[in-house]
């Protein structure tokens, strides 16, 4: 589905971590020196954040969009619309984003809604704040992005535990002169390739679907446990990502040369690699930036952008973005936007 929609601005954006670190390292106890320095050298996680017992994505976001506020001298009362965008929320039911409209202390007059997507997740939530900016009833919307994913797998889990974090972001989108091209592509035929199965109306969670299954590599989990099928995902993606991007390039008038800065979602390092030789794209213009962070699904994007700023990217100078989230579903979502003018926030870090 290609989409442009004028009228935009990505007024600010900012990210939140959880205080607590836990280094790929400390893992060797658990699953061996030799695997952990098997995954570190593929994932290229050096380090996750994870959260304490009891913190979830929306207290992430909560603390991004506060920062994001002070920064930007935010007039709360002028937000009439926020999106919260995670396969974590705070409950089954009601939606977190209701729940975060009165903790963020915003109007009465929101409109408030939840998408339940994790890695091409950031680009389904911007795409609906510009829907609810472009149609004239929001002036700008706060897009809300984050995941707890260590709280979703297995502590035994050796092909997850150690590449995945939790993260936050806040994202403002307002009227503007910009204008954002958009592509999305869905493919639920894959859909068993990340998913947690146990825990739904389909499979209630039951003393079945708690039952630990050890795997033959040596992998175990339960049920109700967030797994991914790490091969078939690589699949989905080395295919239909340079696809997407012709597409892209299409839509545009373009060429890559003419991309200043690829913002991928951060799955790992091996994958990023792999997209960034087929596509002849050098990884100063597609880079990677979950050393310290690992894969942070929905917020994977926005912290990419704020790990650049604390490297130093010249963002003013940088014309054209393109952002690419891939994954759950299994979905693609791509867009073009021109971060020049957007305020982007290094992370601030949550107790």
């Amino acid at each position: 589905m290609k989409s442009i929609i004028e009228g935009l601005k990505i007024a600010g954006i900012a990210t939140a971590l959880p205080e607590t670190v836990i280094a790929t390292d400390d893992y060797a106890a658990i699953f061996g020196e030799k695997k952990v320095r098997r995954i570190k050298r593929s994932t290229g996680v050096e380090a996750v954040h994870i959260v304490r017992p009891g913190q979830t994505a929306s207290d992430l976001c909560v603390a991004a969009a506060e920062h994001l506020f002070a920064e930007l001298a935010i007039n709360k009362e002028e937000i009439d619309g926020i999106v919260f965008v995670s396969i974590s929320p705070d409950y089954r039911a009601p939606g977190t984003a209701g729940i975060l409209q009165d903790r963020l202390g915003l109007s009465h007059d929101v409109v408030a809604f939840d998408l339940c997507y994790g890695c091409s997740g950031y680009l389904y939530g911007l795409y609906q704040a510009a829907l609810l900016v472009r149609g004239g009833g929001c002036r700008k919307v706060l897009v809300c992005t984050g995941d707890t994913q260590s709280a979703l797998v297995n502590e035994k889990d050796r092909s997850m535990k150690m590449l995945v974090g939790d993260a936050g972001a806040a994202t403002l989108v307002e009227r503007g002169e910009g204008t954002a091209h958009f592509y999305f592509q869905t493919m639920g035929e894959g859909y068993r390739d990340i998913i947690i199965e146990g825990g739904g109306c389909r499979m209630p969670s039951t003393e079945k679907t708690r039952e630990e299954i050890t795997n033959e590599d040596g992998n175990t989990r339960r049920k109700d446990d967030l797994y991914m099928d790490g091969i078939g995902v690589m699949k989905f993606a080395l295919t239909e990502v340079p696809k997407a991007m012709d597409v892209m390039y299409e839509m545009l008038g373009c060429t890559k040369e003419d991309v200043g800065l690829f913002a991928y979602h951060q799955p790992n390092k091996l994958i990023l690699d792999y997209l960034s030789n087929a596509m002849e794209i050098p990884e100063e213009r597609m880079p990677v930036g979950l050393q310290q962070t690992g894969n942070t699904a929905s917020a994977s994007i926005p912290m990419l952008l704020s790990t650049l700023k604390t490297r130093g990217f010249d963002f003013a100078n940088t014309p054209r973005t393109i952002a690419c989230g891939f994954g759950i579903g299994l979905s693609i979502g791509a867009v073009d936007v021109d971060l020049r003018e957007t305020r982007i926030l290094e992370p601030v870090t949550v107790q």
